[in-house]
């Protein structure tokens, strides 16, 4: 048998090729191949038999393994083939038992720490997510190797759950992400969640809670009655969602700091928002003055709705808070109204502001909605004056609700603020 020839390569030729982009396969010698492909990724693989059969071993990327580097490997390598071994099987039984030392809560933790906690989620999807795992993932299928897990399992572990269709295709999306996360780490190749259907296992989702709109003789009624039934605290958060048209978690996480009477804006920051985005709320004269107000029982608390529980001082009220205000009031009959909830407000802003002449688009903006096409792309603005003079409108409306007056003005302006 002839000598190998072996160190054809030089570090120079290599890096003109990484620079030139073109995809090569260059022999060094011995087995040993310097590889660059069409995506731009360059390896080092080494070629030998082993039993009257040609093998193949990945030995590592360049520049992360340098030449001499790859050369010493492959001469190592060399010397265990010589030897009777097989490199190559031997990196894939070690593939297969680092995947079998994976287990389903690892893997949970390990998107935990480097997705769910990242800060690029919602605090109210973390905390969901984080639920959903904790909860019905992994006392199920916590200690099971993740390469072992089965469609059939998750199909178990989904009816077995006993929750609602909304919520078991909310369990199925984090199941989703949690397998989508290990075929990135190669755990896996194909996701045991992905092919799961919810409609066929509890047929079609039930229709969705449709939103109530509370007409003017309802807010009548509930503006002049909130304070005594809800409490003042409560009566004043609610007032203020119906006027600025914000999420109750946005309410609930504000911060005086943010609070601007002077420009009279309330910036509610990105870690407060469902779309991540932070943005600004014009509040008028009215708003302010009920911010005023909560600055009164705040008591020199960073939060506008500070906890009133002492379990929870230093905190903010809980997001369910004025929803069991609420609820409480309407057990006992307080409140002269349809049953609605906290994120109702929203649907009945949207639809008075429409009947008071506002437009489509601004009712939108006003409710913090992302606009779509070219309109999202180029109007950039922060203070958005046609918002602030359609809450404006609505609050003077809100007002004469709450102090029993007739509404009798014409839609303002509404040239204006029309489309």
């Amino acid at each position: 048998m002839g000598k190998r020839v072996i160190n054809q390569l030089s570090d120079m030729q290599i890096r003109r090729w990484v620079a030139a982009g073109e995809p090569v396969a260059k022999s060094d010698g011995g087995g040993l191949t310097f590889t660059l492909s069409k995506a731009g990724t360059a390896s080092w693989i080494l070629r030998y038999m082993r039993e009257g059969r040609a093998r193949e071993l990945t030995i590592g990327n360049y520049p992360d393994i340098s030449l001499s580097a790859a050369r010493k490997m492959a001469s190592e390598h060399r010397v265990s083939v010589d030897r009777g071994q097989d490199p190559a099987a031997q990196k894939r039984a070690e593939r297969l038992k680092l995947r079998g030392s994976w287990t389903v809560r690892r893997l949970a933790e390990d998107l935990s720490a480097k997705v769910l906690d990242a800060g690029t989620l919602a605090s109210g999807t973390v905390k969901a997510k984080k639920w959903d795992l904790e909860k019905v993932i992994l006392p199920r299928l916590g200690p099971q190797e993740v390469m072992t897990v089965t469609s059939e399992e998750l199909v178990d572990m989904l009816e077995r759950s006993g929750r609602s269709w909304v919520m078991q295709k909310r369990i199925l999306s984090t199941a989703v992400q949690l397998f989508d996360h290990a075929i990135g780490r190669q755990l896996i190749k194909v996701n045991p969640a992905a092919g799961i259907k919810l409609k066929a296992l509890l047929g079609p989702r039930p229709a969705i809670r449709k939103r109530v709109m509370l007409q003017e003789e309802e807010l009548r009624s509930l503006l002049s009655s909130a304070h005594e039934e809800i409490g003042v605290e409560n009566a004043l958060a609610l007032k203020i969602m119906l006027a600025t048209c914000v999420r109750s978690v946005e309410l609930v996480k504000a911060r005086w700091e943010h609070i601007d009477f002077d420009r009279g804006t309330w910036f509610v920051p990105d870690e407060s928002v469902k779309t991540r985005v932070g943005f600004l709320v014009p509040i008028t004269q009215t708003v302010a003055q009920w911010f005023r107000e909560l600055e009164q029982f705040a008591d020199g608390s960073p939060w506008v709705l500070p906890a009133r529980d002492d379990r929870r001082a230093g905190q903010h009220i809980g997001r369910s808070t004025l929803s069991a205000a609420l609820y409480r009031a309407f057990d006992r009959g307080g409140l002269a109204t349809r049953k609605f909830t906290p994120h109702d407000t929203r649907s009945t802003a949207k639809g008075h502001m429409r009947n008071l002449g506002v437009s489509r688009e601004i009712s939108e903006i006003a409710l913090n909605h992302t606009l779509k096409g070219m309109e999202a792309v180029y109007d950039v603005r922060e203070e958005i004056p046609e918002r602030r003079q359609a809450l404006e409108l609505w609050a003077a409306f809100l007002t004469a609700c709450e102090q029993g007056r007739p509404w009798n003005v014409a839609p303002l302006k509404v040239t204006a603020i029309a489309a």
